[in-house]
This record gives C-alpha cells, structure tokens and sequence, in this order.
C-alpha cells in the first residue's frame, strides 16, 4: 500500500495535515473499507486493505499536488469524515441506489464532536462551513462526468487494488501526466498533457465504471445492506452504531447471529441468469452509473476527450450501452437468516 500511496506525495510535503491523522475522526476511518464491503467476501480478491482513512489521505496528497492550496488540502482529508462502516451499502439501507447520498453526515456534524480537530481548524483558520460545501473546491470535488481528486483516486485504486487490471507504474504514468486546465465553464479541473495518456486512462475508467454496473458489486452491497436492517431491527446493533464502531465489530456481531454470514463470506461464484429465480436471495436494480470523461490539452484550448479521439468515444458509447443479467445470486443463500 505504501507503494501506491507514494505515487502521489508531492514534493513539497504538506506536513500541517499530519497533526490531523491521529485524531479520532480520522482514525475511526482506518475502521471503514473503501471498497463498501466486498472485502467480506471471496468473489473479490484486494490486493491489500484499503480503507476511507487510506483514501482521504491519497486524496489530500492529490489535491495538495495540483493545488498547493491549503484550505482545500485539508477539506479534502476530511471529506470522508461523515461515512459510516460499509459506505455506499447504507445508502442501500435507505433505498437510495442510483444517487448514493442519503448515509454520509454532514462532516460539520462530525468535526464538533472531534475538540482536537476543531483547533487544529481553528489554527489553520478554516471555518466549519468550508467543509459543508465543497462546491468552492473544484479540484477536490466536482459532478461527473468532471475529473476531480476524490474521483481520480476512485478509478486508481479501483483498478490496482481492487481489479488488478493495471499495475503501479500504469499508474505513475498517467499521473505524471496530469495538469489543471480550465473546462468548459470555464473553471479549473484536471486534465491531460497528452492524448496517448488519456486514452490510457479511459480504459482504467471503463474498468472501474463497468465493474460498478456489475450485478457482483451490486449484490455484495444489497446483502450488506440487508443484513444491517434485519440486525438493526433486531436491536443487535444501532444505525448510529455505524459511524461509531469499526466494520470488524459489526461483523463479528453478524457472524454471531446471521447463520448466511460465513456462507457469503465463503461465496466466490454469483449465478447469472435473465429469468427469475426462486427460493434464493437475489438482486435485481440499476444502480449509480459512475464516469470520467476527461480533459485533453490542445493547441485549441482544453476539449473533453470524446470531442478529439474516436478510441475514446468507442469506449464510453461501450460503457453507456453495458448492462449485466437481469438477475444475480449465490446458489447457497437462500434468504438472510
């Protein structure tokens, strides 16, 4: 993990962030994964563990590099402060599967419960409102199909850690190539030098989005999702629970009670099919379409990367058309129990 992390440790080290990684908002963070649960499971295999605390820590070294703004540096360390253990699943819980929104706290309502990190703010004179809109940090944070920090890492480490799709150096070398050019509103975002690179890039955000459409991420996290409703109505554990205990915790407590616990923990095969099953759990919805379609640098000004390559366009027209099996299952779990 290391390896990865220092790719992007800029130069200049932005050692005032470093008082902020042994606060307990961020340190509960070490207690999340990034990949919103399927690290329980065997039908995917990281590389190592990755959690929200890892990438809050990559997306401030991004964003200190193509900034060297400090405000914006230390919002986007804490910009996954108010995510609960298994992350996107518990916007599941909430029925919310295409915006994902509705889980995250408002990271104000987080930091007043953290004393040190109010003076660490303090200090560095930044105010509780700054990390309630992010919509004044462009480079940290943006909608899609903009390129940003938070996103740029999602499709990085999705694709070496989680995938395994492209090593270290694939991705050094696409980082290297990365610039801030003004988009087509005319505001600043991160973009590419040269053309061969970005294409490159497309293909790790084809990997990355695609995966994200698969009946297998989605299943994961519905089953996730699920099993925190039944152990919340069962009082075994509390909603409020999840942004306080670490994801270890809870899972002990849903092996101690769900005999389905260890079988999807085990369960390295899904089962596709078009046609309804019966007498099993399975899934069944869209969910949240993810992109990045980035800046290219021409001698014209900066263009999306579909407006100046046919490779690039094949890809995302590809991605725009994918669409896994109507229905998906492990054959063992028949219900959560």
């Amino acid at each position: 993990m290391e390896q990865y992390i220092n790719i992007f440790v800029d130069e200049s080290y932005p050692d005032f962030i470093d008082k902020y990684l042994t606060t307990k908002t961020l340190t509960r963070l070490k207690y999340v994964t990034q990949f919103c649960g399927c690290d329980y499971t065997k039908m995917y295999s990281p590389l190592f563990l990755y959690t929200r605390f890892d990438h809050s820590l990559v997306v401030a070294h991004m964003t200190w590099h193509f900034t060297h703004d400090k405000k914006e540096t230390i919002a986007a360390l804490l910009h996954d402060a108010g995510t609960p253990c298994f992350a996107h699943c518990i916007d599941y819980v909430f029925g919310d599967y295409v915006n994902q929104e509705s889980s995250e706290k408002k990271i104000s309502d987080i930091v007043l419960q953290d004393k040190e990190i109010l003076q660490f703010l303090k200090e560095d004179s930044i105010d509780l409102v700054d990390l309630d809109d992010f919509s004044r940090f462009q480079i940290l944070e943006n909608k899609s199909p903009k390129l940003c920090t938070d996103r740029l890492d999602g499709v990085l480490h999705t694709c070496y850690i989680w995938l395994h799709t492209h090593s270290l150096e694939q991705i050094k070398e696409v980082y290297n190539n990365m610039v801030i050019l003004k988009n087509e509103d005319g505001d600043l975002e991160i973009g590419f030098r040269d053309l061969k690179i970005a294409e490159k890039f497309v293909c790790m955000v084809y990997n990355y989005a695609k995966e994200l459409q698969r009946n297998t991420d989605k299943y994961v996290m519905k089953y996730i999702s699920e099993i925190v409703k039944l152990a919340v109505q069962r009082n075994l554990v509390s909603l409020e629970d999840l942004y306080t205990k670490r994801e270890k915790d809870i899972c002990d407590i849903f092996a101690a009670n769900f005999l389905s616990w260890s079988i999807f923990n085990e369960a390295s095969t899904l089962v596709q099919s078009e046609i309804e099953p019966s007498d099993v759990f399975y899934i069944s919805f869209d969910t949240k379409k993810r992109n990045a379609i980035p800046l290219i640098q021409t001698p014209y000004g900066s263009r999306r990367i579909t407006e100046v390559s046919d490779n690039a366009l094949e890809k995302y027209n590809e991605l725009k058309e994918y669409k896994d099996s109507k229905y998906a299952y492990v054959k063992k779990i028949r219900k959560i129990y």
